[in-house]
């Protein structure tokens, strides 16, 4: 079985043969995250699942553009993902460390990235996931 990489560089290269094999591995992660932005936003589930879909044929056009080919797989299925999400969720903002402390804790406890992952995608450094996830998981038990 090929990895998530290797789908991704072959339909990069071409390979639409790898388009349903990649699809199954990316959309369950891409519509967890987009569910658990849709409770925050005020979106249905079913709207997270057409953004979610959506994010998924985006990330498959772009591997086939030569910029996204030449990207961090995870980051430009994130920046496509939380995109779409905020575009559908308007006039709802939250302050520059609330947000963040909302990604670190979507990416690293739905969709299941390890703290490297989560780094690379947000771009920020380990430590500072650790500290951001620590933080909000302090104020969920305060609340």
């Amino acid at each position: 079985m090929r990895s998530v990489c290797e789908l991704a560089w072959a339909i990069a290269r071409g390979d639409s043969s790898a388009i349903p094999a990649l699809l199954r591995v990316l959309h369950p992660p891409v519509s967890a995250y987009c569910r658990a932005r849709a409770r925050d936003g005020g979106i249905s589930f079913a709207e997270a699942d057409r953004l979610a879909l959506a994010a998924c044929r985006t990330v498959l056009s772009e591997l086939s553009s030569p910029a996204g080919a030449n990207r961090n797989f995870a980051t430009l299925v994130y920046e496509i993902a939380s995109g779409a999400v905020d575009r559908a969720i308007d006039g709802t903002s939250l302050d520059t460390a609330a947000h963040l402390r909302r990604e670190v804790l979507i990416v690293r406890t739905i969709v299941g990235l390890d703290s490297e992952q989560t780094a690379a995608v947000l771009g920020i450094s380990p430590g500072r996931v650790r500290l951001e996830q620590h933080a909000a998981l302090q104020s969920l038990r305060a609340a």
